[in-house]
């Protein structure tokens, strides 16, 4: 659905719109913006990205803001037009990886002149349209794996391997079926909790596991690892609106998850406890299996697989020793800065996801949802609550020390892309022989 201002009601131009730029000039920059917010990446990303853009296709003038429930334009003739955003919930993507990619080359194409407006907007039209990459055993097979590399990170036990792939097969494939209801989506964050927390309580202790730790795994995928990021990222450069909505959203979406697992909890008996061997190497193997589990799930293309595992790693190697040398806020921000650097030295690698799509998977590999999720599970139940406070703070102090750290990569690599290449186009913009004045003649 679109509201344009400015239009009359037939859809004509209304008096005052830029009439000189090119039809399809102006549709292309509103159509790219609002996948570009479908995608839930960073506002401020947007901002820049399609200033840069619209400038490309001779329309200089012409401004993008995103917005909580959409993007809004703003035209060289003083008009607007506001667009309504796909995803239903502000900092959630609805674009699968592949769909990013596809996104991505376009608008460098665009830029760089390589793509007009006409073939860019028939490739948006394709790429919304086009289907999964994968059929639905290989998606579930994903989650499984999603599940296993994510649990694998948490130190698990063998049967706490089994139970993490059983329960995310399980969740994951629940969730793609309640996401076509708006009402289902938005209770399924409590009954998914509820249900995991329940057999997790039950099953944990006997296998030698914590249930607040089996817990984390099978609900991995739903906590907002991303929208929580990128809503210290529009906040930390004065998108405060976006900022505020993707923030309220990741904490309702905690919120539901806490309920759900606190509601179990209390109401299902401890099991009896058994002892079991953690393993303390499944943290470096389970980086590549949630790596292949992520590539499934979001339906990315099988050659984005090594570009994604170098730099998760990266990313995981960098926050293991920054955390063991400075503790988990000091890891986050490290990790912040090394997946953004990591991606986008891979980004021009052949088959690699763009650079704002590569990291992505790579933020719940840093877990701080998952520590808030264990330590609001915990504040409810009887003991050290300090404890439990203490782990939702740290974790919050994780997920800003990660967006600063993004943040930090980010404009610092921007600025000295910008330089190098003021500083290489400078000599070839004077012929030599010529002065200054006859050149500006």
């Amino acid at each position: 659905m679109r509201f344009r201002a400015g239009r009359g009601a037939d859809g004509a131009p209304a008096a005052g719109q830029e009439t000189g730029a090119p039809r399809a000039a102006l549709e292309f920059v509103e159509d790219a913006a609002v996948a570009q917010a479908d995608a839930g990446v960073p506002s401020f990303h947007v901002t820049v990205r399609m200033q840069r853009i619209a400038t490309a296709l001779g329309l200089p003038g012409t401004r993008v803001y995103t917005m909580p429930a959409g993007v809004l334009v703003h035209r060289a003739d003083g008009t607007t037009a506001f667009f309504d955003a796909d995803n239903s919930a502000a900092g959630a993507g609805s674009l699968r990886m592949d769909q990013l990619q596809e996104l991505q080359s376009l608008l460098d194409a665009v830029a760089a002149g390589r793509t007009g407006p006409e073939e860019g907007l028939r490739r948006l039209k394709a790429m919304r349209d086009s289907p999964p990459r994968y059929g639905t055993a290989a998606t579930l097979a994903g989650h499984a794996l999603f599940g296993l590399g994510f649990g694998m990170l948490l130190k698990p036990t063998w049967w706490g391997l089994v139970l993490a792939a059983g329960l995310a097969v399980i969740v994951g494939g629940a969730n793609s079926v309640v996401a076509r209801n708006r009402a289902g989506a938005a209770l399924f964050p409590v009954v998914a909790a509820f249900a995991v927390t329940a057999v997790a309580d039950l099953a944990a202790p006997r296998i030698g596991m914590n249930p607040a730790l089996a817990m984390i795994a099978p609900l991995a995928s739903l906590l907002p690892a991303a929208a929580m990021t990128y809503a210290v990222i529009d906040l930390s450069v004065g998108q405060a609106i976006s900022g505020t909505a993707r923030l309220a959203v990741g904490v309702q979406r905690m919120i539901l998850l806490a309920f759900g697992a606190y509601a179990a909890s209390r109401l299902v008996p401890d099991a009896p406890h058994h002892t079991g061997t953690t393993l303390d190497w499944a943290p470096w193997l389970g980086v590549a299996v949630f790596c292949a589990g992520s590539l499934l799930t979001e339906s990315a293309p099988a050659r984005a697989l090594p570009a994604l595992m170098l730099v998760a790693y990266t990313t995981f190697t960098v926050q293991f020793f920054a955390t063991d040398l400075g503790g988990p806020i000091l890891g986050g921000f490290a990790a912040g800065v090394a997946t953004v650097i990591a991606a986008g030295v891979l980004d021009h690698v052949p088959g690699a996801l763009p650079s704002y799509a590569g990291f992505v998977p790579v933020l719940w590999i840093v877990v701080p949802g998952a520590l808030g999720l264990q330590g609001a599970v915990e504040l409810g139940e009887p003991g050290d609550h300090l404890n439990a406070v203490t782990e939702i703070g740290i974790a919050g102090m994780v997920i800003v020390a990660l967006a600063v750290g993004i943040l930090f990569a980010t404009l610092t690599s921007d600025t000295v892309r910008s330089a190098l290449r003021h500083r290489t186009a400078t000599p070839a913009a004077r012929r030599p022989g010529m002065s200054r004045g006859a050149q500006d003649r």
